[in-house]
């Protein structure tokens, strides 16, 4: 009373004074399947918050090759306020070839309404399929003194480096007059299917009849023929890297 109002509405503000939250994604490990798919990443909030948080992600390589291995993504996210997570999907491919497991990063990047604690998450693509099996030929040798080359076979292409151990020894035919023993370990590169090994045989003119070395674990065997000779070459302890 006995006055007038200029300004009749007075603002209370609160100035909120809680830390943001923090935001992290988890790692995903996918087991390759004879269709694509997708692995599903989890970008999580410490603490829920009042308004809505968004961040941006990518993809990267480590081992794996985008548009291969996976599809490159990129994108935003975005958590609901109240809530304190969301997901997001990156296509997993597939295909045939043996290899070892590969990986792939998802870096958070440019938050709004939170901070990051853990920016990066990996994606791990397990391989399932069958390794390739090996095998040895037959080699048949004019006797002279040289070398005899055997070829070992991958059944198909493999997608990492292949090794085999080899050895001789003597049957009919003697290391050191007929031939000269070897042993060793031979690589078949990742993305091939062959690789050799070489015999040093020894030439005479003896007329004698074939001659043989056999395999030690009677798995595998090559032979060469000399004018009166043979010699039987074997291969085992088979790995991959």
């Amino acid at each position: 009373s006995n006055a007038t109002i200029s300004d009749a509405t007075g603002t209370l503000t609160i100035v909120d004074d809680d830390a943001q939250p923090s935001l992290s994604i988890n790692d995903v490990s996918y087991t390759e399947s004879g269709s694509a798919g997708n692995a599903t990443f989890t970008v999580t909030l410490s603490a829920a918050s009042g308004q809505d948080v968004e961040v941006d992600y990518a993809s990267s390589d480590v081992s794996t090759s985008a548009g291969s291995d996976y599809t490159a993504i990129s994108g935003t996210v975005t958590i609901a306020a109240g809530a304190t997570s969301a997901t997001f999907n990156v296509p997993v491919l597939t295909d045939t070839l043996d290899e070892a497991s590969e990986t792939a990063t998802m870096t958070l990047s440019n938050p709004s309404n939170a901070t990051i604690s853990d920016a990066t998450g990996t994606l791990t693509i397990v391989d399932d399929d069958t390794a390739p099996t090996l095998s040895i030929g037959d080699v048949t040798f004019t006797e002279t003194t040289g070398n005899a080359t055997l070829t070992v076979t991958l059944s198909e292409v493999s997608g990492q480096d292949v090794t085999v151990d080899y050895a001789t020894s003597n049957g009919t035919a003697f290391d050191g007059s007929d031939y000269t023993s070897g042993t060793g370990t031979i690589t078949i590169p990742a993305g091939s299917t062959t690789a050799t090994i070489d015999v040093a045989v020894t030439g005479d003119s003896l007329d004698e009849p074939n001659e043989t070395i056999p395999q030690k674990t009677g798995r595998r065997r090559f032979v060469f023929k000399s004018q009166n000779r043979a010699v039987i070459y074997s291969s085992d302890n088979i790995s991959r890297d």
